[in-house]
């Protein structure tokens, strides 16, 4: 693989990790100041955009973050299981992804149906209380592989 497209695949690399851990983090952030204000706003708006910023940044950037690190690592000859950070980075991700999709999914499919009235505020308060909860502990597998990727522990 020439070095310019060597290059190019680690900046695109890097892109699709700001984008992916990026939203992952400033969703949770975001999230949290809309449902503050649940009581004025219809929270709804909220976990559409979750959905649409999901599929966007978590599900594009993840793809675009996969492809290209298997790429990197196959053109520079690196043997990505036998390699202990790739392979730590790899297991992170995937234990992360799995999060997403038995907890966080779950529970953003209620936050979407649920109206914000009086009757409906407890099943989206244990709803959000459950994504919050999991988002963050999902979140922490993303900045072992980060830094997996930084600092490269044998």
């Amino acid at each position: 693989m020439s070095p310019t497209l060597l290059s190019s695949l680690k900046a695109l690399h890097v892109l699709a990790a700001i984008l992916f851990v990026g939203n992952v983090i400033v969703t949770g952030i975001w999230t949290a100041i809309f449902f503050r204000a649940r009581r004025t706003h219809d929270f709804r708006v909220a976990a559409r955009a979750i959905v649409f910023t999901d599929w966007l940044f978590t599900v594009g950037g993840g793809a675009l973050l996969t492809t290209t690190g298997v790429t990197l690592a196959i053109g520079r000859g690196y043997p990505v299981w036998g390699t202990p950070w790739i392979r730590q980075a790899i297991v992170a991700l995937a234990l992360s992804t799995v999060m997403w999709l038995v907890l966080l999914v779950p529970a953003q499919r209620i936050m979407l149906r649920a109206v914000s009235n009086d009757a409906e505020d407890a099943r989206l308060v244990s709803a959000y209380a459950r994504w919050n909860v999991a988002g963050w502990t999902a979140t922490a597998p993303l900045l072992y592989a980060v830094w997996c990727m930084v600092t490269k522990p044998a």
